[in-house]
């Protein structure tokens, strides 16, 4: 068990943040940022190895666990909160940070170079995309976000959690041991049904902007990582690795989307082997 501090910021003076610190102040910042229905909890298993390295980052994203939500979908959307970010380290003394994300979070993590370009040192991207770039593909997105938030706020947690728990992205995560199983599902539950809405509503696929077009100008070394089971992020992360002139590109055997949590040891072993390449420079 990893000794974490927390710490409450606010930004703007209505946006509320929970973060969760973990490692010696004086190592390299690294900021982790977990994926829909997710929390600063969904990286637990990873802080004994990330904190002989790094100082991690954790917050709660916008909609979930200890952090705000808003009416307002625009106050929650990816662009605001790479802002958000940026200002959240600075309040933390860090200049320059790695930034890891998973799905949700990898997308949030490919805005931080717009947004904090002084200060990624570089970018970990974990089963993301840069958007999608056709109009008509992303309206439909929308849409099916829309239908999905407005199933969670009028059947509950209690409806959506087994629901989003057996979707086919996650298939490869059902021989995972129940310890690990169970505690995906208290993260999930742990989360007001309105926030999970208005996040699908502001930072779903759907709503982002397709960043597509300028990943040819983005500098920071970048690691995208995949699972040997999720086809669509592999043709997906292969397309990120062409498109990013600095990046590298592993797919993870006997892994689905989740990389981190189904098969850790090999994740933990990318990282460390993309971190020496950096180092090396």
């Amino acid at each position: 068990m990893v000794n974490s501090t927390s710490q409450t910021i606010v930004i703007n003076h209505n946006r509320v943040y929970h973060i969760s610190m973990a490692g010696n102040p004086a190592l390299p910042a690294l900021l982790l940022l977990h994926g829909f229905t997710g929390s600063h909890a969904s990286w637990s298993d990873l802080l004994p190895a990330l904190t002989q390295v790094f100082r991690v980052v954790m917050p709660d994203l916008p909609g979930h666990g200890q952090s705000f939500y808003s009416s307002d979908p625009h106050e929650m959307s990816l662009h605001v909160t790479a802002r958000d970010l940026q200002k959240i380290l600075e309040q933390l003394g860090i200049t320059k940070a790695g930034v890891l994300g998973y799905s949700m979070g990898g997308r949030l993590a490919l805005h931080m170079p717009l947004y904090a370009p002084n200060m990624v040192d570089f970018l970990i991207v974990e089963s993301a995309t840069a958007g999608i770039d056709n109009l008509s593909e992303r309206i439909l997105r929308q849409q099916h976000d829309e239908q999905l938030a407005s199933y969670i706020e009028t059947r509950g947690l209690e409806w959506f959690i087994p629901y989003w728990s057996h979707i086919p992205l996650f298939a490869s995560q059902r021989t995972l041991p129940n310890a690990i199983l169970q505690r995906q599902e208290e993260i999930r539950f742990g989360h007001h049904p309105y926030g999970l809405a208005q996040s699908l509503r502001a930072a779903g696929t759907g709503h982002q902007a397709s960043l597509w077009p300028i990943l040819p100008y983005y500098r920071a070394p970048t690691l995208i990582v995949t699972g040997q089971y999720d086809d669509k992020y592999q043709r997906i992360g292969q397309k990120l690795h062409h498109m990013m002139p600095n990046s590298q590109w592993v797919n993870i055997a006997h892994a689905g989307h989740t990389v981190h949590l189904e098969q850790p040891a090999s994740f933990l072993s990318a990282i460390e082997q993309f971190y020496l390449t950096i180092l090396s420079r």
